[in-house]
């Protein structure tokens, strides 16, 4: 077979794709990523892509200087950072995002969260920038916010726009805390993907972090949430099939395949791909035809609450304050790396486990945090109950990748605090 011919996406190829992320549990990972948004120490505005100081690029630089890695341009611009530490890239509006190595322990992925913080702080104000420790913009319009020089984001600004009234304000002006995990084998991605899922409306509720927008109260608790209920549908929440008792890869892969494409990957850069479904793209055989490196380009534009690569990644966390931000990634990994604690957020979700359901209580958190209802019962009583079950899997040592335990439980004890939440134990 040629390299050409290889080269070529079918259906067993993209089945592999997943396939051959499966990992025992002895080399299961941590990884996250975290957003934040800038704005100038003088005046408070939304900070521009270029400029001496007080811009992106400064801050860019400034950070490199800190802490080394290599600078990745686009053309001629500096869009972000490589290094040990893991990579710097920037979203639409220039908000700041570092993505983590993956780490074989809490304790060591905390280090380095520890560190990207001190660096970001430095060089924010090397550069006359301070960072928004909430997930929505609370002052600024849309209108007045900077688009970066990414050919992504210049393709994505119109389609976007097109196709969900708050879909910009999405795009510009929220930042989030989002968390990766290995999978053993396809039942054991199944029931993370499920169970992250079934648990979004609980985070939603403990990492709300978003009430404030245009300068009012925005009647959310997550406004962030509320952005993405009305951001393009086809490929956001959660399509109905993860619901269905048979859910599986290869009903992910038929999703995926079904969502709209925005852009492919040419020789002369990315092109648009007009909206066509991905599985459309597949059917080509010339030139055209898409490649795998179109298919990670097309998985990183489905914006679902749970999404998967190599790897689940969860996405249902508002960006918090720098102290209490380690408490998603402990949440998760607690809940998610235990089997006893997996078993029991499927459990917990079984009344929300139809679109409609999860829809009513996806909304109810956003609205109300823990103080929203599923099934007319408080959101509080279940985050209590997860918070319980993680934390007391970390006091036994029962959580892989959880390391000494003592940063994971430090900062869900502090998520607990700031709920009025008391851990037992």
């Amino acid at each position: 077979m040629s390299a050409a011919e290889l080269a070529i996406l079918t259906r067993p190829r993209l089945q592999e794709f997943f396939r051959s992320a499966f990992k025992p549990e002895t080399e299961w990972q941590v990884g996250m990523e975290l957003e934040k948004m800038g704005r100038i120490v003088d005046t408070g505005l939304p900070i521009p892509y270029d400029g001496e100081s007080a811009s992106v690029v400064a801050v860019l630089r400034h950070y490199q200087e800190l802490r080394g890695g290599f600078p990745i341009f686009e053309a001629e611009h500096l869009i972000g950072l490589d290094g040990p530490y893991g990579t710097i890239s920037l979203e639409p509006a220039g908000q700041v995002e570092w993505s983590s190595r993956p780490h074989p322990t809490l304790d060591e992925l905390d280090h380095q969260l520890v560190e990207h913080l001190k660096a970001l702080d430095r060089a924010g104000s090397a550069a006359g920038v301070d960072w928004l420790d909430v997930a929505v913009d609370p002052v600024h319009d849309v209108s007045e916010m900077p688009w970066m020089p990414k050919a992504r984001y210049g393709i994505m600004k119109p389609y976007m726009g097109a196709r969900g009234r708050l879909s910009h304000r999405m795009m510009t002006q929220t930042a989030s805390i989002q968390c990766a995990f290995d999978f053993r084998d396809e039942e054991d991605w199944v029931r993370k993907f499920r169970a992250a899922a079934l648990t979004a409306p609980i985070s939603v509720a403990l990492f709300a972090n978003s009430a404030r927008v245009d300068g009012r109260d925005s009647g959310f608790r997550s406004y962030r949430q509320a952005i993405w209920k009305e951001t393009d549908p086809d490929r956001t929440g959660l399509p109905a099939v993860v619901f269905d008792p048979a859910f599986d890869l290869d009903h992910w892969i038929d999703f995926i395949c079904d969502v709209p494409s925005m852009f492919h990957r040419r020789a002369r850069g990315l092109v648009p791909a007009g909206g066509v479904p991905f599985r459309r793209m597949m059917e080509r055989t010339t030139c055209e035809a898409p490649r795998m490196e179109d298919w990670e380009l097309h998985l990183s534009s489905v914006f679902t609450e749970v999404r998967s690569y190599a790897y689940i990644e969860v996405r249902s966390a508002d960006l918090l304050p720098d102290e209490v931000a380690f408490a998603v990634p402990s949440f998760w990994t607690g809940l998610l790396y235990n089997e006893a604690n997996l078993s029991a957020a499927l459990e917990l979700g079984t009344d929300i486990d139809d679109q409609a359901a999860w829809r009513q209580a996806m909304d109810s958190a956003a609205k109300s945090g823990l103080d929203g209802t599923i099934g007319g019962r408080p959101i509080r009583d279940r985050a209590e109950r997860l918070l319980e079950i993680i934390g007391s899997a970390y006091r036994d040592g029962q959580v892989p990748c959880g390391g000494g335990n003592g940063a994971a439980l430090r900062s869900l004890e502090m998520l607990a605090d700031r709920h009025g939440i008391r851990l037992t134990g």
